[in-house]
C-alpha cells in the first residue's frame, strides 16, 4: 500500500488530475474510486473507529477537490492525498480529545465477532483477544507516535517518506517510532510472554 506508484500509474493519475483541474468531475471521481479504500484504511488505523474513518475519508476527498488547483501534477497524487488524510485525521483526534466524548468506539472495545466467546476454539479466541488488545494499544498511543507508527507499518513508508508526509525531521520520525514501539512493548508485555 505504501509502495511508490509505478510510472504508468503516476501518468494515469496525472492525466486524471489535469482533467479534474479543468473541471472534469468524472476524472476526480475516478481518482476517488482508485484511492478511497486506501484513504479509509489509513483514517481507520489512525482513529480506530469505522464511522470516524468514513467521515474523515470523505472530508479528505472534499479538501483535495478544493485544493486540486494548487496541486502540481508532475508529482505523484497519492502521497499528496495521504498527507491531507493524515492531517485531517490528526486534527480530528486533537478536537475529539478536547471534547472528551462519552463513548468512543475504540474505548468501548466492541467485538466484531457476534458469536459468544465460548464457541471459538481456544487458539482463535486467544488470537482474537491479542489482536483486539493490539488495536486498543495502538489507539492509546499519543497522536504523534500513532501517526508515525501507522505510516511505517500499515502504509509501509520509509523514514524519509514519513518525514516528508508529516513535515518532520528524520530524527524526530525515528525517535517517535522508537517511543511508540517501547510503549507498545510495555502495553503488550504480558500478552507477548503468554504467546512465546
Amino acid at each position: 500500500m505504501g509502495a511508490p506508484a509505478k510510472p504508468h500509474e503516476h501518468q494515469e493519475d496525472a492525466v486524471l488530475v489535469r482533467k479534474a483541474q479543468e473541471g472534469d468531475v468524472d476524472a476526480f471521481e475516478s481518482l476517488v474510486r482508485e484511492y478511497q479504500q486506501m484513504i479509509y484504511a489509513l483514517c481507520r488505523h489512525l482513529t480506530g473507529a469505522h464511522q470516524s474513518a468514513d467521515d474523515l475519508a470523505q472530508e479528505t476527498f472534499i479538501k483535495a477537490y478544493f485544493a486540486l488547483a494548487k496541486f502540481d501534477s508532475r508529482w505523484p497524487f497519492y502521497p499528496w492525498l495521504r498527507r491531507i488524510a493524515v492531517n485531517t485525521s490528526l486534527n480530528y483526534l486533537k478536537a475529539r480529545r478536547r471534547e472528551r466524548p462519552l463513548l468512543d468506539e475504540a474505548a468501548a472495545g466492541r467485538r466484531d465477532d457476534s458469536r459468544p466467546a465460548q464457541d471459538l476454539p481456544q487458539a482463535r479466541l486467544e488470537q482474537a483477544e491479542f489482536e483486539e488488545k493490539f488495536r486498543r494499544s495502538i489507539a492509546s498511543l499519543p497522536d504523534e507516535q500513532k501517526s508515525v507508527f501507522v505510516l511505517r507499518f500499515d502504509e509501509g513508508l520509509s523514514y524519509e517518506e514519513i518525514a516528508r508526509t508529516l513535515d518532520l525531521p528524520h530524527g524526530t520520525v525515528m525517535s517517535r517510532l522508537n517511543r511508540a514501539r517501547q510503549k507498545l512493548r510495555a502495553l503488550l508485555a504480558d500478552s507477548l510472554e503468554r504467546r512465546a
